[in-house]
């Protein structure tokens, strides 16, 4: 997915601009997990790395631990700007404040059109981990986290009668 129209940055300089859904967040970590690959670039605007589109995305990363993710930069002047919500109309200004600011948007406020780019997947392996999730194959999760992931495990019915109280 890197290439003239996609690079990796690091995960500490991309600036939010809405809040996000923990669920969602969770169901995009399953995702990556399960493809053990970052399939869609998170959108920034070029001079303060204000999120356009891709916060769960962005959140999946920081849980995950990654150091970088894919990105497509955009000149905040070639992409259109709209909303979800009638009753908030943010303009460019006002998004790449609250981006500096943190003062963040309710999530799915604004919405970006973007001009057509290339996407393919990066191996999550060569996205590196900054913290101690150092192997994030889904056999090496806990089990949850493997639900999640979509690479749930049974228990043999012994196990099942072992747990179960007498």
């Amino acid at each position: 997915m890197t290439g003239p129209d996609c690079i990796l940055l690091p995960v500490r300089l991309l600036r939010p601009t809405e809040e996000t859904v923990p669920a969602r967040v969770r169901e995009v970590v399953a995702m990556i997990l399960a493809e053990q690959a970052w399939t869609q670039p998170i959108c920034v605007e070029g001079t303060v790395h204000a999120l356009l589109d891709g916060h769960h995305r962005l959140a999946a990363a920081r849980d995950l631990g990654l150091a970088q993710v894919p990105v497509h930069v955009f000149d905040y002047a070639e992409v259109d700007l709209l909303s979800w919500r009638p009753e908030i109309a943010p303009t460019r200004a006002e998004v790449l404040a609250r981006a500096v600011s943190g003062a963040l948007y309710p999530h799915k406020t604004t919405r970006h059109i973007f001009p057509p780019r290339p996407v393919r997947p990066v191996p999550l392996a060569s996205l590196a981990v900054t913290s101690s999730r150092r192997d994030l194959h889904p056999r090496n999760l806990h089990p949850q986290e493997r639900a999640h992931a979509g690479r749930t495990t049974r228990k043999s019915p012994a196990a099942v009668k072992r747990q179960s109280p007498s």
